[in-house]
């Protein structure tokens, strides 16, 4: 899931390790903005990474997320300064292995439905009385003498919203607020807008899942204006006959555009040598196909300006579709695909009507809409890997999760850097 620094929705963002050991799933957590506000951690580990000798799988599962992330990563990298949900076990608690996590970064999530014991609750009390925050997940029996025990720790609490009934659903909220009441409530597995409603209209503080990979539809009617002039400067730029003198047209109308892209096009990101001091000088030196690339991406970050996550998932994507097409030929097409795979979440307009809008290879547009032919396989396996779904990478590219790793390294990279150059010129 942004990388993610994630994702998505997850995605939106994954993140990965060594090549052979192990692999980080990264998904963001919105607030009732829509704003990131922080990560579930999730580990991924593949055939040939079996758990360490001498430990639960459980228990080995978190440690290695834990050590490669500390290792390999490094917090900072991996959470861009919002906090990590980190899943562990009463085991792990018991041999103090969460104290090589700096509090302020981590929300450590623990089950309410395994402490028959109450060993968990002890542990969990010495991490609350530590510094650390609690996040508490699966607790199906609110009046179970854990459950209530654990509430009272809780900062997080988080409701699996798959399979209730909305009125089951609002009885849920209704006495967790009672038995947690300075806990904030975290709807997870919100893969559907109904579900989403629902949930904030029961008035859940954040959320979890694929969500926003299903978008509002919305009738052209309803189009802000603001939209409208924003996809008919994507229908120009992506025309395949606009020059260089209509591109620059384009770009100029717009003050604010023509001052992102400059400031992109001179940032250390294009590999120029030359400063750039003009709209034209940028198009002339970095060619047409790569400004087309940037005014589009630019377009993009102006109309989701509340949720930069979607922006840096769609620019994650648009490098990864582009260094895993194994068709020199349709690399520029399936940057391109990558790119626009997220245009609806940004205008909240089907993604078919707005592929309609837009002059569109047929390759790119089949892929987008229906998911079909070599670039919609290629977007497939992008999503897989966002998912964490080891399994359909490897059905959709067998063989190939190594080079996917080496991928995403490059381009979370890359989308970071591309994230702090917009925050510069915005």
């Amino acid at each position: 899931m942004t990388d993610t620094t994630q994702s998505s929705r997850p995605d939106p963002g994954v993140a990965a390790t060594t090549d052979e050991t192990v692999y980080i799933g990264r998904q963001p957590v919105f607030d009732r903005h829509r704003k990131a506000v922080g990560y579930q951690l999730m580990h991924r580990g593949t055939p040939s990474a079996p758990a360490p000798a001498g430990l639960a799988p459980s228990e080995a599962t978190t440690q290695q997320l834990v050590e490669h992330t500390l290792l390999q990563w490094g917090v900072d990298r991996l959470l861009n300064g919002k906090p990590g949900y980190v899943r562990v076990d009463s085991a792990f608690l018991a041999k103090g292995l969460h104290l090589t996590l700096p509090q302020h970064q981590v929300v450590l999530e623990i089950r309410g439905d395994i402490d028959p014991d109450r060993i968990l609750y002890v542990h969990a009390l010495d991490a609350k009385a530590a510094g650390y925050r609690l996040a508490l997940c699966h607790v199906p029996d609110r009046q179970h003498h854990t459950a209530v025990d654990l509430l009272s720790l809780a900062d997080v609490v988080k409701v699996d919203v798959t399979g209730m009934s909305d009125d089951e659903l609002a009885r849920s909220v209704k006495a967790l607020r009672v038995q947690a009441p300075f806990a904030q409530l975290l709807a997870e597995r919100v893969e559907e807008l109904p579900q989403y409603r629902t949930a904030m209209g029961l008035g859940f503080d954040l959320f979890e899942g694929f969500f926003f990979a299903t978008p509002e539809t919305l009738s052209r009617s309803a189009r802000k204006v603001s939209s409208t002039a924003a996809i008919a400067l994507l229908a120009e730029v992506q025309s395949p006959d606009v020059s260089i003198k209509r591109l620059e047209q384009l770009v100029v109308a717009d003050p604010t555009l023509a001052f992102r892209l400059l400031s992109l096009v001179n940032s250390s990101m294009t590999g120029l040598a030359t400063r750039i001091e003009s709209v034209y000088q940028a198009l002339v030196m970095l060619g047409i196909e790569r400004v087309r690339q940037m005014a589009t991406l630019l377009t993009m970050a102006s109309q989701s300006k509340e949720n930069d996550e979607i922006i840096q998932l769609a620019a994650i994507r648009a490098w990864m579709a582009r260094a895993t097409v194994d068709v020199p030929d349709l690399e520029s097409s399936a940057y391109t695909a990558g790119l626009l795979s997220v245009l609806d979440v940004v205008f909240q307009v089907p993604l078919a009507e707005l592929v309609e809008d837009l002059p569109l290879a047929p390759s790119v547009a089949e892929a987008l809409v229906h998911g079909t032919g070599p670039l919609g396989n290629v977007l497939d396996a992008v999503r897989a890997y966002e998912r964490a779904d080891l399994h359909a990478l490897e059905r959709l590219r067998p063989g190939e999760l190594a080079r996917f790793l080496r991928v995403y390294r490059d381009a979370a990279a890359w989308a970071q850097e591309l994230r702090a150059q917009l925050h510069t010129g915005s």
